[in-house]
């Protein structure tokens, strides 16, 4: 993951949505590895990274047919607190994220990562 991004970095001061959404899922992708491996801190680190790159974007779109953007984000703070054992944050934000601006199976799969914490 960190190779990936490492490629794409300096591309990214005149990026498009395009390029900057593969760049932000890839630190969503290394979020949820690292969170199943237990990694609090690289886990929050990739959080960040996304979400600042999420601003960039602005609202959600389907670049790319990443579905990336702020809500997305968002999904994967639920998801990766459910990975790392904090229930009730990630039951806490999952029941505040507005999934109608994304594609209908990332809003579904959101619903089963609620429903499962």
């Amino acid at each position: 993951m960190n190779d990936a991004a490492a490629v794409m970095q300096p591309e990214l001061g005149n990026a498009n949505d395009e390029y900057l959404s593969v760049y932000g899922t890839l630190f969503l992708t290394g979020a949820m590895a690292d969170a199943r491996a237990e990694d609090r801190a690289t886990t929050q680190t990739f959080l960040r990274e996304a979400n600042e790159t999420a601003q960039r974007v602005g609202a959600a779109a389907n670049h790319m047919w990443t579905a990336f953007g702020p809500t997305n984000v968002a999904i994967h703070c639920v998801a990766t607190a459910g990975e790392l054992g904090d229930i009730q944050v990630a039951a806490d934000l999952g029941s505040r994220i507005d999934t109608t601006g994304l594609p209908v199976e990332r809003r579904v799969r959101h619903s089963l990562e609620a429903a499962r914490r």
